[in-house]
């Protein structure tokens, strides 16, 4: 048994578990965010998280837009290439910037409603808009119309001269191969594209939230600035596999182009809104006067005097009188 205290008070009782330390409980870190970013804070989440999850989102959107154009070159254009091979001329090419054509007469080589190749060596016939994009080779110069109009382009300056013996067999073999460097050079100038205008979004960004007392340093609205088209590149994406697939009118397409700037725009705008609060957290500047204030009034109170009462000697007189 454990002595009595002095003063006569039973022993107090301990368990053994208050004997135990506590331990401090720690709040769990939050999880990372995940997912592709839909939503205005998935987005806003992209200026606090690293540089590897946007490059990765925005690897897979350059590869599915890639993709997507492929697919319109390999199913619809590359067939009519395919039929331009087979009606070429024994000899032909350009010589000093001049196409070399054995006759005057317009020719069509191959057409679809995707991609339609015609010469016409004195550009005398008047085709109209037979397909989505439309090429027709002249002697000294080609045009290439689409929706937007015709856009008459020069020749580049030298000599190349085109056999079908032998200009129809390496087609055949590098066929595959230039539709696959084409497609991966269509995704590459889109990720170009989105890193560049992140640099002039970034600067929209730290200026909404600076005016909204949000958090944004520099890398960070970058980043916010980057990811902000990934929901735009989806759309394009979609579209353009839709219009692959026959689903979606050359019109249509085009009409997403806008449509996905204004996407981007708008989380431009209100992601902004999701990013962390601006905490102040320095020393309040009007509380050391307030201290000083109120010391100097307790200071005179307490140094300042009683004022005497002239009339009370005068009485205490008058009283022992």
């Amino acid at each position: 048994m454990e002595p009595a205290p002095p003063n006569g008070e039973p022993p107090e009782e301990t368990s053994p578990e208050s004997s135990e330390p506590i331990e401090p409980s720690v709040e769990p870190e939050p999880s990372p965010p995940k997912g592709f970013p839909v939503t205005f804070s998935g987005v806003a989440s992209f200026a606090k998280t690293g540089w590897g999850r946007l490059l990765g989102w925005q690897f897979l959107m350059a590869l599915a837009l890639g993709g997507a154009v492929l697919l319109v070159l390999a199913r619809h254009w590359a067939p009519v290439v395919d039929s331009a091979m087979q009606q070429l001329p024994a000899e032909t090419g350009w010589r000093d910037g001049v196409m070399v054509w054995p006759d005057d007469k317009p020719v069509e080589l191959g057409r679809n409603n995707y991609f339609c190749l015609i010469v016409d060596p004195e550009g005398t016939a008047r085709q109209g808009q037979l397909a989505d994009v439309q090429v027709e080779l002249r002697r000294e110069d080609w045009l290439l119309g689409s929706v937007f109009g015709y856009f008459e382009l020069k020749y580049a300056r030298g000599d190349l001269p085109l056999l079908r013996e032998e200009l129809a067999p390496w087609w055949g073999a590098r066929r595959p191969f230039l539709l696959l460097a084409l497609g991966a050079a269509a995704g590459a100038l889109a990720w170009l594209s989105w890193l560049a205008l992140g640099i002039a979004g970034g600067v929209v960004v730290r200026s909404v939230a600076s005016y909204v007392s949000r958090q944004c340093p520099t890398g960070g609205g970058w980043r916010l600035a980057a990811a902000a088209q990934l929901p735009a590149a989806l759309l394009l994406s979609v579209g353009v596999l839709c219009y692959a697939l026959g689903l979606l009118p050359w019109m249509g397409l085009l009409v997403l182009v806008p449509l996905a700037a204004l996407v981007t725009w708008g989380y431009l705008f209100f992601a902004p809104f999701f990013l962390p609060h601006i905490e102040v957290s320095g020393p309040n500047p009007f509380e050391g006067e307030e201290e000083e204030t109120d010391a100097d009034s307790d200071e005179s109170e307490i140094a300042e005097p009683e004022k005497a009462n002239l009339f009370q000697k005068s009485n205490d007189g008058d009283d022992e009188a």
